[in-house]
């Protein structure tokens, strides 16, 4: 009777150890899947504000204007895991930020602004006692938050600010629950999150803990917390992105009664079966335990097999008894199950790749037409202001190489007040419109107008051999309104300004206001007639 005993709980112990390996393995394999799904989350909130800092409303406008501030909340208003998104100055100085929170505030002393200004930069979890004020209305486990920042850059690279978001620590943390939500395996299964240094950073409910006995990353075991009760502990480092490495780790723990509930019922059946068997006959008991041990010890090897990952588990075919023959069946299921969840491992992991990568194609896309926009006037499709400066720039070092000259033509719709007070605002936005269209028939593809404002126009005549052929180009815009036939507001004519820049003795930017000056001269002149800049200071 004791032999028949001994070797019972001797199966037994074997088949809870191994139980327990195998579900280790199992929570091992979920840790480290929920860790890199956190990585993959960190990477892209690191992505979103590098690409953010580089958009070109950052690059060229104040960084304290409108434009700006409509950026910050428009990427603010696309991912509502961030809290709040900031621009400052090279000085530290705070200029913009969504919401008005913190606008004006002194960041020096903040890490992120220091390291802003070097590189991108990826901060620990940690709370903010001045931003928690000011989201007092909101929950607790909202002031928990992690800093992201990365330099803002002129376009000759020099850095011109920080630009620094709070990202939302739950809403981050919350990528490893999802990720063992649902896993049969993950039944009664702890997720939690834990700093380098031990500490735990997740969930928010008891800070600043340390796990007693935490294995080391990608190992697991047993566990004994402050009460005595034993865990399955299985821990994972999270790796580090393209920006950062903070030293996380996963750490799932599963009571180890539920890791090891089968074996344990079995085990107690497994006793009452034997007590019973060897009160009716020693021989019996005898032949029993052999045909219970045999299944018990093939079984056992079939989860060492399954443990290190060879393809021979050989399980028993035939069992000494139902409860060998469901255990069997659970263990083989088991198996199946953690192939299963391999493959789909490996699935959502192509699909978080594809994610990324469309993400960062929309990004892209955004950015570009964000840029088109800045460049063009809205109503007549032509250069603006700002971009028709920029090729005047471009132009004139140009000419400084070439010895090229370039023709400049400031332009003025005559008497177009009374166009709008006659026919309206609508027929003069018509009337604009068809001048735009005049105007690019009437220049060469390398040549740039621009509409400055209101009624006025410009244009760039780079790659000129002298200050007659810009002077032939205005007397041909000039014919060309002139002989337009307006449907709705009739005759319509221009006075146009003509100047010249070298690149040396004039550069544009006096050639311009000479060309403005020259408009004023055809104003005086009677309008509808082109003045060049030398007739203009002779007359």
């Amino acid at each position: 009777m004791c032999t028949l005993l001994g070797v019972g709980l001797y199966a037994a112990r074997q088949a809870t150890q191994q139980r327990a390996e195998f579900v280790g393995q199992q929570l091992l394999s979920s840790a480290r899947s929920a860790a890199f799904q956190l990585a993959v989350r960190l990477q892209e909130r690191e992505k979103e504000v590098e690409i953010l800092s580089r958009v070109p409303s950052l690059v060229e406008s104040r960084l304290n204007s409108p434009r700006v501030l409509r950026s910050l909340q428009l990427r603010k208003e696309i991912n509502d895991e961030y809290v709040w998104i900031g621009v400052a100055d090279a000085s530290g100085r705070l200029l913009n930020a969504t919401g008005g929170r913190l606008d004006g505030a002194d960041v020096r002393q903040r890490p992120w602004f220091a390291a802003g200004l070097r590189g991108p930069y990826t901060g620990d979890v940690h709370d903010d006692a001045q931003l928690a004020r000011r989201l007092a209305h909101e929950a607790s486990d909202s002031l928990h938050f992690i800093d992201l920042a990365a330099p803002v850059r002129d376009h000759d690279g020099e850095v011109r600010g920080v630009l620094a978001a709070h990202v939302r620590w739950q809403r981050i943390a919350r990528t490893v629950t999802d990720a063992v939500r649902g896993d049969p395996a993950a039944l009664r299964t702890e997720a939690m999150i834990l700093a380098r240094d031990g500490t735990l950073l997740f969930p928010l409910h008891a800070p600043g803990m340390r796990l007693p006995e935490a294995p080391g990353p990608g190992r697991f075991g047993v566990q004994n917390d402050a009460d005595g009760r034993a865990y399955l502990v299985a821990r994972a480092a999270v790796p580090a992105t393209a920006q950062s490495d903070l030293g996380w780790s996963v750490v799932l723990r599963q009571p180890l009664e539920v890791a090891t509930a089968p074996i344990s019922a079995l085990r107690d059946r497994l006793f009452i079966v034997g007590l019973v068997a060897s009160l009716l006959v020693a021989a019996l008991a005898y032949v029993l335990a052999v045909r219970l041990s045999r299944p018990l010890e093939q079984l056992a090897a079939a989860v060492v097999a399954v443990r290190e990952g060879r393809s021979s588990a050989a399980f028993p075919q035939r069992c000494g008894s139902p409860e060998l023959e469901a255990m069997t069946e659970s263990v083989r299921a088991m198996t199946e199950s953690l192939l299963d969840r391999e493959a789909r491992l490996e699935q959502a992991n192509a699909q978080l790749e594809q994610t990324v990568d469309d993400r960062t194609r929309q990004l892209s896309a955004a950015n570009a037409e964000l840029a088109r926009l800045a460049s063009q006037d809205a109503l007549t499709g032509l250069a603006n202001r700002r971009a028709f400066e920029q090729r005047a720039a471009d132009e004139e070092a140009r000419a400084r190489r070439t010895g090229r000259g370039i023709g400049l033509l400031m332009l003025d719709v005559d008497l177009f007040k009374s166009v709008n007070d006659r026919f309206g605002h609508s027929v003069g936005d018509r009337v604009l419109q068809e001048i735009s269209r005049l105007l690019e028939a009437s220049i060469r593809e390398t040549d740039l107008a621009a509409r400055l404002g209101g009624e006025e126009f410009a244009v760039l005549l780079p790659e000129l051999a002298g200050p007659a052929e810009a002077a032939l180009v205005a007397e041909k815009i000039r014919l060309a309104v002139q002989g337009h036939g307006f449907a709705e507001a009739g005759h319509v004519t221009l006075s146009i300004g003509v100047a010249w820049a070298d690149g040396h003795a004039t550069p544009v930017v006096v050639a311009l206001q000479r060309a403005d000056e020259a408009l004023y001269a055809a104003k005086r002149r009677g309008r509808n007639c082109c003045v060049s800049a030398d007739d203009s200071l002779a007359g």
